[in-house]
């Protein structure tokens, strides 16, 4: 995808992308060369598509409008939703004519990015095992302003959702801890940034005892991926996701597996935001951290009752195997402060209470720092990601009160879930470290199909200067 200029529209024959508001009258030049009233039959309501054949007399084929409606309502995320519904009807490569979608209030450079990144996720589909992956159709900005930085800005963000997205949709037998680690290393290599793996061994020597116990039944070994990326001198941020490939639950049995694939989206969207921030060279300082194995069952696996000894020290007794993100999760919140990360974002895929409480519309969002989660809220803002701040309290943490341990894994019942899972992984994370968890349950798939890249974008933006 790259930018041409008007002076150069006759080297191109590919049909044209018209967005067109209802305050908007079609070109002139267009309507006298078609001879007619365009305006006559083209819907301009908001999100609605007509497609006009040129019959020759014009040197492309056809003419797709897309409606934006009223300019003066029009907002981002409203054009993001257009955009991505003329993105689907597209299957051959196109121009799209920059600035007719251009308002008062949203520039011409606000535009370029959003139709970008808003073609690439629409174009994604996820890959047919055995079969090529299929291509993004190449589409053609029309502009003689310099738009040229935004589309290249455009495309790293677009790659990189999509990037987290391929990496969640791929059938767990295929995305095992393993070939996580391997997609981490040749991401590592391609950007030039420093890579950590620690295995099952260094786990044990380290005391990892959280991702180790729940590691027990699979015959996979568990590891702690890192990788560094620094461009600033700024302070660490640790980006962290939950790496679950596959979780059955336990010997607290799921009864129905189905879309645990996308237990390690939290893991992916890490990846996801590192490779995006290799791509723009961003200005920042990110640990990018996935603890990842797979929750299984067998004779070795860990069971309820039992106590376990995170990295931290601190102990938990285990009263759900299937509350298994928060036990893989403290032991990489621990290790990043071990790096010295000062702030700390989480992402997993972590209770089913997030899912009853907000759907799959927003992301539970928690913080222990109101300051730190009024810049991630802006950042949300800007990214057009709809997150929405849920409580952690110590009440909500008292009723994980042990006999035996610390603190139980989980209450055992329903009630508040995702804010006790979230009082969970705030006991480790230390004083004056700022926190922010992202409880993407609801956003991550599409109800156990499809990867969306929840929060990819709101991350880099949090993190970037």
């Amino acid at each position: 995808m790259k930018q041409i200029k008007y002076s150069e529209l006759n080297e191109y024959k590919e049909s044209r992308i018209y967005p067109i508001y209802k305050d908007q009258d079609i070109c002139n030049e267009i309507i006298e060369k078609l001879g007619f009233d365009l305006n006559t039959i083209v819907n301009k309501e908001y999100n609605q598509i007509t497609q006009i054949h040129t019959l020759g007399k014009l040197p492309f084929p056809s003419i797709l409008f897309i409606g934006l409606g009223d300019s003066k309502e029009i907002t981002t995320m409203k054009l993001r939703k257009a955009f991505e519904t003329v993105s689907k009807k597209i299957k051959e490569p196109m121009n799209f004519i920059v600035k007719q979608a251009c308002t008062d209030e949203i520039n011409i450079h606000q535009i370029t990015r959003l139709f970008i990144e808003s073609h690439m996720i629409s174009q994604y589909q996820e890959h047919v095992i055995g079969h090529d992956f299929k291509n993004i159709v190449d589409v053609q900005m029309i502009s003689d302003e310099d738009i040229q930085k935004d589309i290249d800005e455009a495309i790293a963000y677009g790659e990189g959702i999509n990037y987290a997205r391929r990496l969640a949709d791929t059938p767990s037998n295929l995305m095992t801890p393993v070939h996580l680690v391997e997609e981490a290393k040749a991401l590592a290599d391609e950007y030039g940034m420093e890579c950590t793996i620690l295995d099952k061994k260094a786990l044990e020597e380290m005391k990892a005892g959280g991702i180790l116990s729940v590691n027990l039944g699979s015959h996979i070994p568990a590891y702690m991926i890192c990788l560094k990326y620094t461009n600033a001198d700024t302070p660490y941020t640790a980006v962290i996701g939950k790496g679950l490939t596959f979780d059955s639950g336990g010997y607290n049995l799921k009864g129905n597996s189905l879309g645990m694939k996308y237990d390690m989206c939290g893991g992916a969207d890490v990846l996801g935001v590192m490779k995006t921030l290799g791509a723009l060279k961003a200005k920042a300082n990110v640990y990018g951290i996935i603890p990842t194995t797979e929750n299984l069952v067998s004779g070795k696996a860990y069971k309820p009752q039992d106590v376990i000894t995170t990295l931290s020290g601190k102990t938990v007794e285990i009263i759900s195997t299937d509350a298994e993100g928060r036990l893989i999760l403290c032991d990489a919140i621990t290790y990043a402060q071990q790096l010295g990360a000062t702030q700390l974002i989480d992402l997993a895929t972590l209770t089913g209470a997030c899912v009853s409480a907000l759907g799959d519309i927003y992301t539970g969002v928690f913080s222990n720092n109101d300051e730190y989660y009024q810049e991630f809220d802006k950042a949300m803002k800007e990214s057009d990601e709809k997150g929405w701040r849920l409580p952690i309290d110590e009440e909500y943490f008292a009723k994980l009160k042990s006999h035996s341990a610390d603190f139980k894994n989980s209450v055992g019942k329903a009630g508040a879930g995702a804010s006790v899972a979230a009082n969970f992984l705030e006991a480790f994370v230390e004083e004056g470290t700022k926190w922010i968890h992202l409880d993407i349950a609801g956003t991550a798939d599409n109800d156990g199909t499809a990867a969306t890249g929840a929060m990819v974008r709101s991350v880099v933006n949090m993190v970037k200067e």
